[in-house]
């Protein structure tokens, strides 16, 4: 199996969707060799902000000496980004041998009469071998969706259990309030571990403080972050902490990364030197400086509203476009109102993705917001932002689709660069 019938098997297989449950997950797992037993796994679970707490994590950990696997599901810009190792994507010959590894468990399960796995079950088999590999201090793992019926829920015994904020997405799966989705995302929380919560609403709150309570783990609670002041802020008797991610969202996923790495006892100089040198792709991320070009993974309420305070805070003297794609099964209305009254022109882009709203129906919702939205081709939206002198241009919704859009925002700069 060369890379590119490796992707092509992952794609052939990602059309069987998202199957919940723990059972194939783990008869997968036992036919290769279980290599989720013995890691030192940090479990992230939450609605938003997963990726950016387990970059600052796996920064701060990498900075105090520690050797650091990342699993986090989906890639953004290439399928390497799935997997990291003390920062460095792995490299296409490992996706081959891991992916080749794992459809022949595959096979034999499905000639037995088995289920067949699901690209993530896959996926996170794969991350499992791959940490196990590596021989890792710690390997940093990202739930795909929800938490106790996830694939990634075969951890048996994590030194910590972390739960970024949580709000209404994948309700179709996980249930319609705040407290049902909650209950799905403490899923991950085993008897007597250590649990670090960010920031949460109440309804929330709660039921992460009564699932702990129940299964005897020790609770820890980050506090929200003070006098902030763009990527600066104080906690928690730390002044003047800086970080490397933009948007106002961050200094809040910092604060559970602090907790993490304070419940590791990572010293202080460390977690501090670690923040400012994160790393994690799209979100809030310039690609372009001229003309200026974000891309953002705001696919959900919450993180919309979040964009929505960072554009306020940042960019609020600007001209903007917004090229917007998102998947049909999100809040598209309220991304919609918290968004579109901030631009003066909209696109509406269609993810190559099964999953995807079409962008004649995106157009006719935004129009609502604002009237100035149009459904066109990414290419063209592209185009059409990076010949519009002095504004920028804001990419964001769907991370499925956010490496399509930064190829072609690269496609667009080196066709202009030939015209000059």
């Amino acid at each position: 199996m060369n890379y590119s019938e490796a992707m092509e098997y992952m794609r052939a297989v990602s059309k069987r969707g998202v199957v919940p449950g723990l059972e194939n997950m783990r008869a997968l797992c036992r036919a290769v060799g279980n290599p989720e037993r013995g890691l030192n796994a940090v479990h992230i679970a939450g609605t938003n902000g997963k990726g950016s707490v387990g970059a600052f994590v796996g920064s701060v950990l990498q900075t105090a000496g520690y050797d650091v696997c990342r699993y986090s599901s989906p890639a953004v810009f290439e399928y390497e980004d799935i997997l990291q190792h003390n920062g460095s994507n792995m490299t296409r010959r490992d996706a081959v041998r891991f992916i080749e590894i794992v459809k022949a468990a595959a096979d034999k399960l499905e000639n037995t009469g088995e289920a067949a796995p699901t690209a993530f079950e896959l996926e996170t088999a794969a991350a499992f071998l791959y940490c196990r590999e590596k021989k890792c201090d710690y390997a940093l793992i990202e739930v795909g969706m929800g938490g106790r019926l996830d694939a990634t829920n075969v951890i048996e015994k994590p030194v910590i259990c972390a739960v970024t904020p949580i709000s209404l997405d994948h309700t179709a799966f996980l249930g319609d309030t705040t407290e049902k989705i909650a209950y799905e995302k403490c899923g991950i929380i085993k008897y007597g571990c250590t649990v670090v919560s960010a920031p949460q609403s109440g309804e929330a709150a709660a039921v992460i403080k009564r699932v702990c309570r129940e299964r005897n783990a020790r609770l820890i609670k980050a506090k929200n972050p003070e006098n902030i002041r763009g990527r600066v802020f104080d906690y928690d008797g730390m002044r003047d902490v800086e970080i490397s991610l933009a948007g106002a969202f961050q200094p809040v996923n910092a604060a559970a990364a602090i907790e993490i790495c304070r419940a590791l006892n990572v010293s202080e100089d460390e977690i501090r030197r670690g923040l400012r040198t994160a790393v994690w792709h799209g979100r809030f991320e310039t690609i372009s400086e001229d003309p200026l070009v974000i891309i953002d993974g705001a696919h959900n309420k919450a993180a919309a509203k979040m964009l929505e305070e960072t554009i306020k805070r940042d960019l609020s003297e600007r001209r903007l476009n917004f090229i917007i794609g998102v998947l049909s099964d999100k809040e598209v209305e309220e991304i919609a109102a918290r968004t579109a009254y901030l631009a003066d022109k909209i696109y509406a882009v269609e993810p190559n993705n099964p999953r995807a709203l079409k962008k004649e129906l995106l157009a006719e919702i935004l129009r609502r917001y604002n009237p100035a939205s149009e459904a066109i081709r990414l290419d063209e939206a592209v185009k059409k932002c990076m010949s519009d002198s002095g504004a920028a241009t804001i990419v964001f919704g769907s991370l499925s689709y956010l490496k399509d859009a930064a190829k072609a925002v690269r496609n667009e700069q080196s066709r202009q660069n030939l015209k000059k």
